[in-house]
């Protein structure tokens, strides 16, 4: 049997941004019930939106100029076998270290996408989940683009704080960022597939996704 556990935030007008960024927005165009016996009307909408609000990918031109847009990612590079590292509870000074990876060095290799779980997704919706989450540093994304990972995913609003030096690095070698991803403590596996596929935004620096995550739970 499979199960299937949805990764991504809702996308609504209350959905939590960093301070300063657009908030989402939804609008109401025609509504069915406007349907009278000469003409007929239909639900249709419209939003706005940064495109990194809610879960969402980062492409490598989100940090670089004439690289990779999110229409140019390959949708292969986006869903396959994928490692989950949790590091909740293992991160005193905030950092996530090489050493995290490194026991999981062959499955990361073998699979070339890599989520990690820090616990912090229980912040969302408070102002500290924006200015105080764990992060990675350049030499654990040195170390993740040495393994050859192509996709790494992270339960915070970013994979690291300002000057962003993982950031610099993955996107630098090209690999996929997703962000604000949740449930991930209903995984319970430490190899699981994932879906994450982002909208074809042609220019766009970063898209919205929906991502999800399969794993076998046993025979019916």
């Amino acid at each position: 049997m499979r199960e299937i556990i949805d990764l991504s935030r809702p996308l609504e007008t209350n959905t939590p941004v960093f301070v300063g960024y657009p908030a989402f927005e939804f609008a109401t165009l025609d509504r069915a019930a406007n349907s009278t016996p000469a003409q007929r009307h239909l639900n249709s909408s419209r939003i706005g939106f940064g495109l990194h609000c809610g879960t969402h990918m980062d492409a490598p031109l989100h940090f670089f100029d004439n690289v990779q847009s999110i229409a140019d990612v390959p949708p292969e590079r986006c869903l396959g076998p994928c490692v989950l590292i949790d590091v909740a509870g293992t991160t005193p000074d905030g950092t996530i270290q090489p050493s995290h990876f490194k026991p999981h060095a062959d499955a990361l290799r073998e699979t070339g996408k890599v989520i990690v779980r820090t616990g912090f997704e229980v912040r969302w919706g408070r102002p500290e989940y924006f200015t105080s989450h764990p992060a990675m540093t350049k030499e654990s994304a040195e170390y993740l683009v040495s393994l050859g990972v192509q996709l790494v995913g992270v339960d915070t609003p970013s994979v690291d704080l300002p000057p962003w030096p993982a950031h610099i690095v993955l996107l630098g070698a090209g690999v996929l960022i997703v962000e604000n991803l949740a449930n991930l403590g209903q995984l319970q596996a430490a190899r699981f597939d994932l879906i994450a596929l982002p909208l074809k935004i042609v220019r766009g620096e970063a898209s919205p996704v929906r991502a999800v995550a399969i794993r076998v739970t046993g025979k019916p």
